[in-house]
């Protein structure tokens, strides 16, 4: 099974184009594909209590690492990877898609990002009575109701 440590940079990896995965001393890392720094997991070993540890080496520099828990790093990556692909979409879209990846996130490492401001985006129904507008939505719900 699968340590979170590792699941949250297999996870981090992925985000492409921000990162991409390598091996790097016999672990599955990721690396930034802007300025370099390296993500390594901690062993089973290391993370006893399973919580999610992993080694940040800025600019790949080991000299200059930071252990912390994954989930820090990753919310970080999740908003750069939402924001990137979202050019050009209205921020309502940015946030559906950013609570989406958190949840996904949960679901691959056991883990939860911290995004204090993110709600649950409405659901589907409720968006496209939004954009119909209420008075479309009171001839439509006169007609269903037989009026």
């Amino acid at each position: 099974m699968t340590n979170k440590s590792t699941a949250i940079v297999g996870f981090i990896a992925n985000l492409m184009p921000l990162y991409f995965g390598e091996h790097h001393e016999n672990a599955w890392c990721a690396r930034s594909l802007q300025d370099g720094t390296l993500i390594l997991p901690f062993s089973a070993g290391e993370d006893s209590g399973n919580e999610g540890w992993i080694r940040v080496c800025w600019q790949g520099d080991r000299q200059r690492e930071t252990e912390v828990l994954g989930e820090t790093i990753a919310a970080l990556a999740l908003e750069r990877f939402v924001r990137l692909h979202g050019t050009g979409v209205h921020e309502e879209a940015i946030a559906a898609e950013l609570c989406f990846l958190a949840q996904h996130f949960t679901f691959k490492t056991g883990c939860y990002v911290y995004l204090p401001q993110l709600s649950q985006p409405p659901h589907p129904v409720v968006r496209v009575v939004r954009r119909m507008g209420e008075g479309v939505l009171v001839n439509l719900l006169s007609k269903i109701a037989g009026g």
